[in-house]
């Protein structure tokens, strides 16, 4: 492989957070961890657990969380490692959220109450844990408890991936940039030699900026219009551009084998509504709609003919347009016979929808479906 040493796929969330925990035990200089949910669960306090012991063995960590998916971490987990010293850092706090709010002058509270409003919408959604410079583990696995077998009956479906090698610095580049500016330009300056890549043509997708965004999203419908034989979508969230939306049609109407795998269960109870408004559309040209239901399906995985990522973009307009995420293009053609075969697995037995389904369904839900529509810009 061009980028990674190694490359490891997981499907199974303990085998993941096993070999991360093993991982953070061996640690010995650095570990980065850039979450969107870092819970005060189980599974939660027992990545604590470990990162507070590496930090005794003198291993530095720092951690960005985001102010909506981990608010309740700073209710009480930020107070263990402020204790502990280990730096933690919150991404875009809600409005109202300051450590020292009711101390702070009327001036202040405003300037930053309106500040963070502004940026309300704009959130991390980021998985990636950075270890000793040359370990990442990055996916759709929050540190969250709904992802593993052991502390939840119906574990959430979700993959991950485990790289090693030079280009994991690449990674701890971007996320200095979250971090501090300062940082982020000393650590580019010192690794230029060994690791002056592109982003363009990295295997890791990130989108800091606008322009990244924008690219990104041109270069997924590129390969959708480029696509001669599957174009295989595996989301949660199915919320979409129309542009995008068009274009599956179109794949479809000129004999691309274009499949959608969604998730029936939802911990965004409204979103079965949202995703219901295309379905029509879609399946008219032949796109194959398939709802997955024996758990909640968080996996974020697209296939269009040989390429193939893993991350934490959704198809939606937040994951396009408003947040920080992160996607992985599988380099090993080991790994891409895995995931092939996983996503025939997880179609198999699954109810497919059809135009005869939709046309049953009572006016009362399809009336929210038209309702919950207006509001796609924020979801």
């Amino acid at each position: 492989m061009e980028f990674w040493d190694t490359e490891d796929i997981f499907f199974d969330g303990d085998e993941y957070f096993d070999q991360m925990v093993k991982d953070i035990d061996q640690a010995k200089q650095y570990i980065t961890v850039e979450m969107y949910i870092f819970n005060d669960d189980i599974l939660g306090k027992k990545i604590v657990a470990h990162l507070i012991n590496a930090h005794a063995r003198g291993v530095k960590i720092q951690i960005i969380v985001d102010g909506v998916g981990s608010y309740s971490f700073f209710s009480k987990l930020y107070g263990i490692f402020q204790k502990k010293g280990i730096m933690v850092k919150m991404y875009n706090p809600l409005p109202f959220y300051h450590p020292f709010y009711g101390e702070l002058s009327f001036l202040k509270k405003t300037k930053i109450f309106a500040t963070r409003l502004w940026r309300i919408n704009k959130r991390n959604h980021r998985k990636i844990i950075t270890i000793d410079h040359s370990i990442m583990f990055s996916g759709s696995f929050n540190l969250a408890s709904e992802h593993t077998r052991y502390h939840f009956e119906k574990p959430w479906k979700d993959m991950g991936v485990r790289v090693t090698g030079e280009h994991v610095k690449f990674a701890i580049l971007n996320f200095k940039k979250n971090w501090k500016l300062r940082d982020y330009y000393r650590y580019k300056k010192q690794i230029r030699s060994s690791n002056n890549v592109n982003w363009r043509h990295s295997p890791l997708r990130l989108n800091h900026t606008l322009f990244m965004k924008r690219y990104f999203y041109k270069n997924f419908l590129q390969k959708i219009h480029q696509a001669e034989n599957r174009i295989w979508l595996m989301t949660p969230y199915f919320i979409p551009k129309r542009r995008l939306i068009r274009s599956l049609g179109k794949a479809a109407k000129r004999g691309v084998d274009v499949r959608l795998l969604i998730s029936l269960k939802t911990d965004v109870h409204f979103f079965k509504w949202l995703q219901y408004f295309y379905y029509a559309y879609l399946l008219k040209f032949g796109v194959k709609v398939y709802q997955y239901s024996d758990s909640v399906l968080h996996a974020k995985n697209y296939i269009i003919d040989d390429f193939m990522t893993i991350g934490s973009t959704n198809l939606n307009h937040r994951s396009f347009i408003h947040d920080l995420e992160v996607d992985l293009v599988i380099q090993d053609e080991d790994n891409k016979k895995k995931i092939e075969e996983h996503f025939i697995a997880s179609t198999l037995s699954q109810k497919s929808i059809t135009l005869e389904g939709l046309k049953q369904r009572p006016l009362w839900d399809r009336a929210l479906s038209r309702f919950f529509f207006f509001f796609k810009y924020w979801f």
